[in-house]
């Protein structure tokens, strides 16, 4: 099963994914652990190195996630890294990430990974992973700003859709979160939902909400991104100031191209890719 979570940014996407592992955990947590324990060994009958067994539920996520499971014990995650999502083959057999049976997937910022911009790119046992993930009893739930923005040969095998509309945060006299509740709509075929998507206000869908009782941003790094937007070495915050004409001429180059304007050459220009190298190493092929 694929589940893809839309929403404006700060809508509460990555917080619903990491109700969603919660609940799994909670309620199917064990379960799963037992049937992924049961299907490896009947792998291992016939291997002679034999596959090893997971201690912990399987469930994977790209963002770190602690759940409280008892006094002072903590669940967390295996590390999920999207890039090496793929269908084993000879070729790509140390390029992947071999995922337990019956695991769980917990994905946010999916667009980073699998943008639909660049749907004719994907690899064939990326597309094949996503095709063919039920074989392993995987369920993948995916996070992204907009519901287009996830590339097409995910988007066909999605399930279900859950577009965030928002999130209600209940706190108490200190300001300390006690209870979220998400309002969402569900829409159950990519028909739907594109359909809505092109302004078709009568395409079906499933109002819902969901809750949960506590503070979720306790689960998880609620910014885990924040990281990102830090200056690099040698490099400092922006906080220019308008100034006159004249005055913008003494500054430096790297200030003055921020009071420009216009639109910068190399804004949403394609990369120039140099195949001068490959094209010389084809003729010296052929001349030989």
């Amino acid at each position: 099963m694929i589940i893809e979570i839309v929403g404006k940014p700060r809508a509460g996407k990555t917080a619903l994914n990491t109700l969603f592992m919660f609940r799994e955990l909670m309620y199917n947590g064990f379960l799963l652990q037992r049937q992924s324990r049961q299907i490896i060994s009947g792998y291992n009958e016939n291997r002679e190195l034999k596959l090893g067994y997971s201690k912990k539920p399987p469930i994977y996520s790209n963002y770190e996630a602690k759940i409280p499971i008892g006094y002072k014990k903590e669940f967390k995650p295996f590390v999920l890294n999207p890039y090496m999502l793929g269908k084993p083959t000879p070729d790509t057999a140390d390029k992947i990430q071999n995922i337990l049976p019956c695991s769980c997937l917990h994905v946010t910022e999916g667009r980073k990974y699998w943008d639909g911009r660049e749907s004719a790119s994907m690899p064939d046992n990326v597309s094949q992973f996503f095709e063919t993930h039920g074989h392993n009893f995987l369920t993948i739930m995916i996070d992204a700003q907009r519901g287009d923005s996830l590339d097409l040969n995910i988007r066909k095998n999605a399930n279900k859709f859950i577009e965030v509309q928002g999130m209600i945060n209940d706190e108490d006299a200190y300001g300390r979160v006690m209870r979220s509740t998400w309002i969402c709509r569900e829409f159950f075929s990519l028909q739907d939902y594109e359909s809505y998507l092109a302004g078709n206000r009568s395409a079906y869908y499933r109002n819902t909400t969901y809750s949960f009782e506590g503070n979720i941003f306790a689960y998880y790094e609620s910014r885990n991104r924040q990281k990102d937007y830090i200056p690099a070495e040698g490099k400092n915050y922006s906080m220019l100031e308008f100034v006159t004409v004249e005055e913008q001429r003494k500054l430096p180059p790297e200030q003055q191209i921020i009071y420009n304007q216009s639109r910068p050459s190399w804004y949403r220009q394609k990369p120039v890719i140099d195949n001068s190298k490959k094209v010389k190493e084809q003729g010296a092929k052929y001349a030989a």
